[in-house]
């Protein structure tokens, strides 16, 4: 049987990774941690965490390895977008092809398939261009406030 033992600090580090967080995963992690130091067993824990048991080994390995820096995700960690909106070649196609077929989605995402060769479903097209919309709302609204901060300072 493995545990991990905690000194009160590192405890008190977890407690507060656990309810403050900001991702789901790190804060699973520190509660699985906490859990063990405990008692409970890794298959105890595999039942709880829904998880297989190498991944509570790893998340053991993690905080013995890094302690609770290495508990975070790391950039570039999970599924990479379909469409990305960083990709020119995507905003133009979807754009051109949203702007001939409002109506009917399933058109633009059969076109986009073909021609892009990514297989998706109609959801992600319509995530996708949400996330397009704000980013240009984001950079219209931070344009707009650049705006309005030279013409007060030009009032002044």
């Amino acid at each position: 049987m493995r545990f991990i033992k905690l000194s009160e600090n590192d405890l008190k580090s977890l407690q507060n990774g656990q309810r403050y967080g900001k991702h789901f995963l790190f804060r699973d992690r520190c509660q699985c941690l906490i859990l063990s130091h405990q008692g409970y067993s890794i298959s105890q824990l595999t039942e709880m965490f829904k998880t297989h048991r190498v991944t509570i080994y790893e998340r053991f390995n993690l905080w013995e390895s890094g302690g609770i820096q290495a508990l975070h995700k790391k950039p570039g960690q999970g599924r990479r977008p379909k469409l990305s909106p960083a990709n020119p070649k995507h905003i133009e196609r979807a754009r051109a092809l949203v702007e001939n077929e409002r109506q009917n989605l399933k058109t633009v995402v059969a076109q986009l398939s073909a021609e892009l060769n990514i297989e998706m479903h109609p959801d992600t097209l319509k995530r996708f261009l949400k996330n397009l919309a704000i980013l240009s709302e984001d950079s219209a609204n931070a344009s707009r406030r650049v705006r309005t901060r030279v013409s007060t300072m030009k009032a002044k």
